[in-house]
């Protein structure tokens, strides 16, 4: 695939002296390439890692078992310390080719001396269980003894080993079946050889099965989820780095810092949620540099502990204790962008370069999470406004380069895709998204005009069949920032005083999105869709996820639950009376068409609206 970013990003704008600008801006922007699923350094560097830590795992229980048996201290200390050596050696020689090919490892697991703690502390405990058995009688009780231990430490070989493999080689076993498969043979294994050990009934062999699953996780967390992440939400921002043998430069529109922020999750979890911050878009000068329409940097003050609602209650989420990096939003471009572009009025006296990098601070970010965050669980991805645009789009990304293996879910949060033909056949290309597509997925790889939101959904959703994706919106989503008010500015873009008068749009939005919507579900049985009643716009910060019933409709929070776990109750909804407009909703003051005051009750009728 051609890199995202190529050097003739900047377009050539028709005014005269400009060639000289700007060439030099094309000469020196960063390109993006599509990161590629296998062989990622970090990867390869934590699966060595994993392969040592297996070997040493039946050695310490063995040398372990050998002394409570009446072996000497010294013998054990001295083969303890060994095995210290060769795991520091092995870490640190791993450490150094995934740093020499440009991915971070030393600080993705803990450091050689936990892992080797954790490790014999482990084995100590399942050598305890063991020897907690009543034993036969003179030598042929510690010969017994011994081939339990031995039993459970080639099972711990054995599981840390198919851990690696998965770790390093996902796309081999996407599904994750090769390794239940590995994994249940191998306890078989353990089941058949603990048995046939020569000891009396094996009272305890499933409480030192448990001991042994519970050394073979927590030895893979330490290897996966980076304790190097602080447990409380930390502002991170990016130097340029180099990803796949392309320069990264990250930069808000405006050529300001770009920031990301990150947490590290409960211990023992291994999910991993991303969201993508919201804030409006902008294609053309007036849009982006006369009055600019959305968020043009990202501020240190954003910290998500400062809105703790919606999904970020820390109480009542259903993220609650996940890994979690939040996507700031900065760049005009519905984090989709790889263009520097050069806009200029029309009468050609003035002209300024945004920096649409949205997918290229994504891709910086993407790198971090797949150095942090190796191998999860589960994968959660959403946004908001532009940030649902985000999550389809980079989610995808994250998918196929990240996590190819990980059971993914991928959700638009008010962000259907109703634009009109205008700004499609003339001002997204602006942000370069012709570079951006995943265009891996043959339907994507197609010139941008000949495809709409639902096409993106339907294309992702049957490339990815075991993995689940949909959109939440109310019925009409409005307000000067919401998906009524974009799509009103888009129709009226040469008349700026129209830009305010969002609800004339909203009837006509309404239908589009609905029309958008069931094609997706039509089309891909692993999409669905989610529409409530009212304006409001973007849930994931509203503490109504929990409580709004509207219409008919089962709670957000529950749908997102279900969506989760991939149970049947994740169906689509659409709110069997979507025209109330709630308190708090956007309306205009005073009501005008199609917004309507019906007894105590303000609502939305399009049936009435002329």
């Amino acid at each position: 695939m051609a890199p995202l970013l190529r050097p003739d990003s900047v377009r050539m704008a028709p005014v005269a002296g400009l060639a000289v600008l700007v060439l030099a801006l094309a000469a020196t922007l960063p390109r993006v390439a599509r990161a590629g699923g296998e062989g990622y350094p970090t990867r390869t560097c934590v699966e060595r890692k994993l392969q040592t830590a297996a070997k040493v795992c039946r050695k310490a229980m063995e040398a372990v078992a050998l002394h409570r048996l009446g072996a000497g201290a010294s013998d054990l200390d001295r083969r303890l310390a060994g095995l210290r050596r060769i795991l520091g050696r092995r870490f640190a020689l791993a450490e150094q080719r995934s740093e020499a090919e440009g991915a971070e490892c030393r600080e993705t697991t803990a450091d050689a001396d936990a892992v080797f703690d954790a490790l014999v502390a482990g084995a100590g405990a399942v050598v305890d269980e063991v020897l907690s058995e009543e034993p036969a009688p003179g030598k042929r009780g510690r010969s017994c003894r011994m081939g339990r231990v031995a039993a459970a430490a080639r099972t711990c070989a054995r599981l840390l080993g198919s851990e690696a493999r998965q770790v390093g080689r996902p796309e081999e076993d996407p599904l994750r079946e090769k390794l239940a498969s590995r994994r249940s043979h191998a306890l078989a294994a353990f089941e058949a050889a603990y048995g046939a050990a020569g000891c009396p009934a094996p009272a305890h062999a499933e409480d030192v099965r448990r001991r042994v699953e519970e050394l073979v996780r927590n030895t893979l967390l330490a290897h996966v989820v980076s304790p190097a992440v602080p447990a409380q939400w930390t502002e991170m921002v990016p130097a340029p780095v180099e990803y796949q043998g392309e320069l990264l430069e990250p930069l808000c529109s405006r050529g300001t810092a770009y920031r990301f922020w990150v947490r590290r999750g409960d211990p023992g979890n291994n999910n991993l949620l991303v969201y993508y911050q919201g804030g409006g878009a902008c294609w053309n000068f007036g849009t982006c540099v006369s009055l600019p329409v959305y968020k043009q940097e990202a501020n240190s003050d954003e910290n998500p502990d400062n809105f703790p609602h919606g999904f970020n209650d820390p109480t009542r989420s259903p993220f609650r204790g996940w890994n979690a990096i939040v996507v700031p939003y900065c760049t005009g471009d519905v984090h989709w962008g790889a263009e520097d572009h050069l806009y200029v009025t029309p009468d050609g006296r003035q002209q300024e370069v945004i920096f649409h990098r949205g997918r290229i601070n994504a891709a910086v970010v993407e790198k971090w999470a797949r150095e942090h965050f190796v191998s999860p669980d589960r994968v959660f991805v959403t946004g908001s406004s532009a940030g649902a645009y985000g999550a389809a789009m980079n989610g995808v990304y994250l998918k196929e380069m990240a996590y190819p293996s990980s059971e993914f879910a991928i959700l638009g949060d008010a962000g259907n895709g109703v634009i009109t033909p205008d700004f499609l056949a003339n001002h997204i290309g602006n942000w370069g998204i012709e570079r951006t597509m995943p265009a891996w997925i043959p339907e994507l790889d197609v010139p941008i005009t000949e495809l709409d939101a639902a096409d993106l959904w339907i294309s992702a959703a049957r490339t990815y069949p075991n993995d689940r994706f949909g959109t939440y919106t109310t019925a009409f989503d409005g307000g000067t920032g919401g998906q009524t008010g974009f799509y009103n500015i888009m129709r009226n873009l040469s008349d700026i005083t129209a830009w305010f008068r969002w609800w004339e749009s909203s009837c006509e939005w309404n239908r589009l999105m609905l029309e958008l919507n069931q094609r997706a579900a039509e089309n891909a049985p692993n999409y669905r869709y989610y529409v409530g009643a009212g304006s409001r716009h973007t849930m994931f910060g509203s503490d109504r996820v929990y409580t709004d019933t509207t219409g008919n409709v089962p709670t957000i929070d529950s749908w997102v639950r279900a969506m989760i776990a991939g149970t049947p109750d994740w169906q689509n909804v659409l709110c069997d009376d979507c025209s109330l407009v709630l308190p708090g909703d956007p309306r205009p003051d005073p009501l005008r068409p199609p917004f309507f005051q019906v007894g105590p009750e303000v609502r939305i009728l399009c049936d009435l609206e002329e």
